[in-house]
């Protein structure tokens, strides 16, 4: 035991301790992993260390997966991982592992998997249990700490998890080893097939059957803008065919009530992560980069369509944002805002607004923007209202004006001069939690969102914006071997590149490559992203069935190297590298690379021909991409036509 001074030495010896024991994590990056550091838990970052660690204490590892602007996660830290009891139970019959999901897509993935084989959902925080070798036995999303109706609390799991490892070890491994079995053969993908009609009218048909007519969107609570199957129905609007009108009708619809729902930022532009009811009004208020992005995106796409000035403003309104909120100094973008407290940043009680806005106004605005004097946003679990008024257009401003009688651009004007004074107001108050790291997958998204965006709606300074970025990252994500880092925070560039980081960035570069005016940029782009191309294509491609893996082979820890092309907030890995390679073979003037890059995309289609044909919907940027890569196909074989038409025209006789 370490010695004690001697008494009178006592005062100053406690002035020189921390404030706080900080547990392994702090000295992680990670704003997420750091919020965890002074927590009583005794956690463990990911790796070799903490693995050798359960192996040599023969316990096993408690795995939690969460993210920097998760509310879920906020609860969970609060109720258990602050608490001294639930952490000495933990730290007793575990080895805790915190993992930033943002950081490690490929675990979250992986463990996702396990959890909807287990509870048939997922979500975050995502909890487990493991071997010390790193297999699943136990899988759930939130938990609190006591049990509460049928959600077990982790208080009591934990004894019982202790219990089932000394005593019931056998039953526990085979537990886990089934549930690595299953989860491979879940995963084993044999190549074949084609992507044809048959998957895009499959997937036409399951969105049709969960559109809300009333409300734009796809299912019911909570609701989360879906871009990809956005962009899949943009994708058919382009086509000329019988289900082009209704196909942009319901991107359209969907667009316009999330524009006056309050899952829009009224204020400040962009939007939330998702909406907890299916109207699109009681938003969850994280704002991530890769949901701007791809909206963004989807402005741009609706515009190429449909090009009505409503798609321009929704452009405009994410693009401010963007500027604002998420681009850092250094000219890259950043990763979340948090989903402060019940709203406190973005709500407003009657009372606040009638104090900030001109007594005329004052009630024009609460009408416009459903304002009520109890309050209009209430308590996800327990539906009681807060006494606060989160913005959604309750009164669009035309009829506005004809119920009070005005002209609707004077009441338009008035609204507008409103909502800059109200965040003028809301800008003084405390705001979000910035996660400042830098993310290479996200990142390529909104590079390749803004330069799509900049040459649609014809706005030099975000093609600009997006060149910076691009550049930044090709400075300080490679290590001097040439090899991609995904993330970067404090000056620090680390955890190694992963197929949605090279995917997502070679299809932003790409992006680039067509906005871009001279002859050298669209050199310098292309070859950008042929270097991606090639080490993406070392590391993870599957020579035996095609496509991509999502781990690198030399990864230790990962107990299953899986493959996977199902779509989340943003398009897969898999569907993000064949739409950049098509875009590769339609800007290459090689033959041979042509050939190339047509075959790859190809190959990734192949191998998931089943899984599309299972789960169309959830597989629907796959499905955007074989359209676009069709139509690439078909453009090259109709340029060789051309040209061997025009060869043998000149040939002489």
């Amino acid at each position: 035991m370490r010695d004690l001074p001697m008494m009178k030495d006592l005062s100053a010896y406690m002035e020189d301790l921390p404030m706080s024991v900080k547990n392994r994590l702090a000295d992680e990056k990670s704003p997420y992993l750091l919020r965890h550091a002074d927590d009583p838990v005794d956690w463990h970052p990911w790796g070799a260390e903490a693995f050798e660690f359960a192996r040599e204490e023969d316990k096993p590892i408690f795995l939690s997966i969460g993210y920097s602007s998760c509310r879920w996660c906020r609860v969970m830290e609060r109720e258990c991982f602050s608490d001294g009891e639930l952490a000495s139970l933990l730290n007793d019959a575990c080895v805790p592992i915190k993992v930033d999901r943002e950081e490690r897509p490929d675990l979250d993935g992986l463990f996702m998997e396990v959890c909807h084989m287990q509870n048939g959902s997922g979500g975050w925080p995502l909890n487990l249990f493991l071997t010390p070798q790193g297999e699943p036995f136990f899988a759930a999303t939130y938990l609190p700490k006591r049990t509460f109706g049928k959600m077990p609390g982790l208080a009591d799991m934990t004894p019982r998890v202790k219990w089932l490892w000394l005593m019931q070890r056998d039953d526990v491994l085979r537990s886990a080893k089934n549930l690595v079995e299953m989860l491979a053969a879940k995963t084993a993908f044999p190549p074949g097939g084609q992507i044809g009609s048959f998957h895009v009218k499959a997937a036409l048909k399951a969105l049709k059957n969960s559109f809300s007519e009333e409300w734009g969107g796809f299912g019911f609570a909570p609701k989360f803008p879906c871009a990809p199957r956005l962009l899949f129905l943009l994708e058919l609007a382009r086509d000329p065919g019988p289900e082009a009108a209704e196909a942009l009708s319901m991107a359209d619809r969907t667009l316009r009530k999330m524009w006056a729902g309050g899952i829009h930022d009224h204020l400040g532009g962009g939007y939330a992560r998702c909406s907890a009811d299916e109207r699109w009004i009681m938003p969850h208020f994280e704002k991530m980069l890769c949901d701007q992005a791809m909206l963004l995106w989807v402005a741009a796409k609706a515009y190429e369509v449909s090009p009505d000035v409503f798609y321009r403003k929704f452009a405009e309104d994410i693009a401010a944002c963007v500027a604002r909120d998420f681009t850092s100094p250094e000219s890259c973008f950043w990763t979340s805002l948090d989903a402060d407290s019940e709203g406190q940043y973005y709500c407003w009680t009657e009372e606040e607004i009638r104090e900030v806005l001109p007594h005329g106004d004052a009630g024009l605005f609460c009408a416009a923007y459903a304002i009520l004097p109890a309050g209009n946003f209430t308590h996800e679990l327990t539906s009681r209202q807060t006494g606060r008024n989160v913005l959604y257009e309750a009164l669009p401003f035309t009829e506005a004006a004809k119920r009070y009688g005005l002209r609707a651009p004077d009441v338009a004007r008035r609204l507008e001069s409103d909502r800059r004074t109200l965040l003028e107001v809301r800008n003084r108050r405390t705001p979000p939690q910035l996660d400042d790291k830098v993310l290479m997958d996200w990142n390529g998204l909104m590079i390749g969102a803004l330069a799509r965006a900049g040459r649609v709606f014809e706005k030099k300074e975000w093609i600009t914006l997006a060149e910076r970025a691009a550049l930044f990252l090709q400075k300080v994500l490679v290590d001097p071997k040439g090899a991609w880092r995904r993330r970067y925070r404090a000056k620090e560039a680390a955890i190694p590149a992963l197929p949605g980081d090279y995917a997502a960035l070679m299809w932003g570069v790409m992006e680039l490559r067509k906005a871009a005016a001279a002859e050298k940029q669209k050199r310098d782009w292309l070859r950008y992203a042929e270097n991606l191309a090639a080490k993406l294509e070392a590391d993870f491609w599957d020579e035996a069935g095609g496509g991509f893996f999502l781990s690198a082979a030399d990864d230790p820890l990962v107990f299953l190297r899986r493959k996977a092309a199902a779509d989340d907030a943003a398009p897969s890995a898999n569907a993000m590298a064949m739409a950049a390679y098509s875009a590769l073979a339609e800007a290459s003037g090689d033959g041979e690379k042509q050939a190339k890059y047509l075959e790859k995309a190809a190959a990734i289609a192949s191998c998931f021909v089943r899984p599309i044909g299972e789960r169309p919907v959830e597989h629907v940027s796959l499905i955007t991409a074989s359209l676009g890569l069709k139509e690439v196909r078909d453009a090259i074989k109709n340029a060789l036509k051309e040209k061997d038409a025009k060869d043998a025209k000149e040939e002489p006789e």
